[in-house]
């Protein structure tokens, strides 16, 4: 994507607008158009930032990353990719199939059962901030591959679980495995591929995971216990795991990376990280044990007051730290939080239906493991296929219909769940539930992660973190509210005669999510993504006074866009599940919005520095969002002078300042 730079001039007077100007060449809109300068441009400094940009992130945004050699080698990248995403579907698929068949060989409860599903989703979404903030310490790749490998270990150590217990724990460091993955393969994916249609397959391919894990995960468990028994599916996912290492050594670029590891040891929020994880677990924990032991018991109270306090220690103290796990700035995006709200009470309707569905089937249906698979395998081939619709979509459509469409689909499937029975046909109900509701589970993903990558490039890494943690953690909330619904109604008399009843029920749990969370998309502004848009409006207000040597504040609303808040935060990314703006510059080296009024963030010794008053300011650069500006800080004049006469040389010296983050470029 290229980047225009202005013309120097010494005391620079800008008419741009909040609205980025970049993909405006088809419409005649250049570089330095509408700007005025009190004082001579120097010619020797007019420098081809469009043509060094392009050296750095390629000519073409369409055309395949220099990474990858060949075609062959970018897909199973992008599979590679997709499954690490997907892991925490793939490994429900493996168990929610098999749940009779190891509640019977380990006596278990049903609530000790549910957990075999709801710890993977909780260890995964508890742990999904503190990984993103580890990526950048290790390594993307490196912790991608090391993930890889505890998967590979602990599904082949589930095999061998002797009781009930140890397989929940087992589970549950499965799903602290699929949190170790999941940030630096999204982080590398998107740091791979500049803004265009080609990203917008690569995130629809994404899309599609969740649906074809599930249903990948469940086939093999499925003909692994045909052939031996439950135990047989986890040395078979064992297998998968690290045949995936294999695969990601192959594949995953090594992109450098960014920051102090030093520095960001001594930062991290560990208690934050103890907080959010405790008060989660003890949440999920009163309310699947709620059914078995009373909800009147002074264990429930006690562990469900505990979560809660826990929980809302956790808000407080990231409002307080300087270095929060995450950050509450984000929330001032008003779009963002409503689609993170909406796409987790939707996913919540989604995957609790994935639980209950093959459940049914074994308890009251007596199919087999094989023969579930098989029923659940048209959903994936639906995915595939409303995956590439949603790619397709999000250029031609407004993302807040793509988002209604998605969650009218999660409420159409669910309800249609209610009218099934033990004699009625599959066609009828069940075939048409799974392939609709797949349809929200693609389309809200695309947009969300799609919002997220355009729209907050200096918080991409924070903002896909925390759609992830809430996919994640809807897991164990949703099934440890159906569970608690199940178990509440099968203690009934209507319950323990007729065994489709408490099923009925937590399908009603499952209504209520998707209902939910169509409350929040009338909110929302969401504008379609990936297309080409008009050269922003003007606006005649100075970006630097020649007279006073001071930048000059500028309001809010002559940047306000189609996006929301214009001041999403005061302070740099601090998680890092990778930038969508650049070669994964997860920092940004000042505030955005930095020249408007609004608080300035100050950095400590060791931190980059920001964009205050007094700051030269020499450039102003349309960067490839088209919603955010940087202002571009040049080297000083002598080292251009001096150093870098020519183009190419220039060149060099700006791929260094980009990567490694020094005072010059940003």
């Amino acid at each position: 994507m290229p980047l225009y730079a202005r013309e120097r001039a010494p005391y620079l007077y800008s008419n741009v607008s909040g609205r980025s100007a970049i993909r405006n060449r088809q419409q005649n809109w250049t570089p330095g158009s509408g700007l005025t300068s009190k004082y001579p441009v120097q010619s020797k400094l007019r420098l081809n930032v469009e043509a060094t940009m392009n050296e750095i992130v390629g000519e073409d945004p369409e055309a395949r990353p220099d990474y990858f050699k060949n075609n062959f080698e970018e897909v199973v990248f992008v599979f590679t990719v997709m499954m690490a995403t997907a892991a925490t579907t793939f490994l429900q698929g493996v168990t929610v199939i098999n749940t009779a068949a190891i509640g019977k060989s380990l006596d278990m409860t049903a609530s000790q059962i549910t957990w075999i599903a709801a710890s993977i989703g909780l260890g995964s979404g508890s742990f999904m901030l503190l990984f993103g903030k580890t990526a950048d310490l290790f390594g993307r790749k490196a912790q991608l591959l090391l993930g890889m490998t505890f998967l590979g270990f602990f599904s082949l150590l589930a095999a061998f679980a002797p009781n009930a217990m140890a397989l929940d724990i087992i589970c549950g460091f499965l799903g602290v495995g699929t949190a170790i993955i999941s940030p630096p393969a999204i982080g590398t994916l998107f740091a791979a591929y500049p803004e265009g249609k080609r990203r917008n397959k690569a995130t629809g391919a994404l899309g599609a995971g969740n649906p074809l894990g599930f249903v990948l995960g469940s086939m093999s468990s499925g003909l692994a216990t045909r052939i031996w028994d439950w135990r047989a599916s986890f040395i078979v996912i064992s297998i998968f795991f690290f045949v995936m290492t294999a695969m990601a050594i192959w594949t995953m670029p090594s992109i450098p990376r960014i920051g102090n590891r030093r520095e960001m040891m001594k930062s991290f929020d560990y208690l934050g990280t103890v907080l959010t994880i405790t008060g989660v677990a003890l949440f999920s924990a009163a309310l699947t044990q709620g059914p078995d032991i009373g909800w009147r018991a002074p264990q429930t109270i006690i562990t469900l007051i505990l979560g809660v306090l826990f929980m809302c220690a956790f808000a407080w103290w990231e409002n307080i730290h300087a270095h929060p796990l995450l950050d509450p700035s984000v929330w001032k995006n008003t779009n963002y939080t409503l689609c993170v709200l909406c796409t987790m009470f939707g996913y919540m309707s989604f995957v609790t239906n994935q639980f209950w569905i093959p459940l049914y089937m074994q308890e009251v249906q007596r199919l087999s493991p094989l023969n579930i698979a098989s029923r659940m395998l048209p959903q994936v081939l639906a995915g595939l296929a409303w995956s590439y619709i949603g790619q397709a979509l999000v250029c031609r459509l407004p993302g807040r219909i793509i988002m209604a469409i998605g969650g009218i689909a999660y409420l159409t499937g669910a309800i249609l769940l209610i009218f099934i029975r033990p004699e009625t046909s599959y066609w009828k109900f069940l075939f048409p539930a799974m392939v609709i509701t797949v349809i929200g589970a693609d389309f809200q993903f695309i947009v969300a992660n799609l919002y997220v990558a355009k729209q907050m490039p200096s918080q991409s890494s924070l903002g896909a973190g925390v759609i992830q943690t809430a996919y994640r953690l809807s897991v164990s909330v949703g099934l440890g509210i159906t569970t608690a619904i199940y178990g509440t109604t099968q203690k009934t008399t209507l319950g323990s005669t007729d065994a489709t009843f408490p099923f009925e029920r937590a399908y009603l749990g499952g209504i209520a999510f998707a209902a939910f969370s169509l409350l929040f998309i009338p909110f929302m502004k969401i504008d379609k993504q990936g297309s080409g848009e008009q050269a922003p409006p003007t606006t005649s207000t100075t970006l630097f006074d020649s007279e006073t040597q001071e930048s000059l504040p500028r309001s809010a609303g002559e940047y306000r866009d189609d996006g929301g808040d214009p001041s999403l935060t005061s302070k740099a990314s601090q998680s890092t599940l990778g930038s969508a703006a650049t070669y994964g510059s997860e920092a940004t080296y000042f505030d955005r919005w930095s020249w408007e009024n609004g608080q300035v963030w100050t950095p400590t010794p060791g931190e980059h520095h920001h964009h205050d008053a007094t700051s030269e300011v020499l450039y102003e650069v349309c960067v490839k969002c088209l919603e955010e500006r940087r202002v571009i800080l040049p080297v000083r004049q002598s080292a251009v002078d001096t150093q870098y006469q020519n183009q190419a040389e220039l060149s060099g010296y700006m791929r260094n300042r980009v990567f490694e983050g020094g005072p010059g470029w940003v």
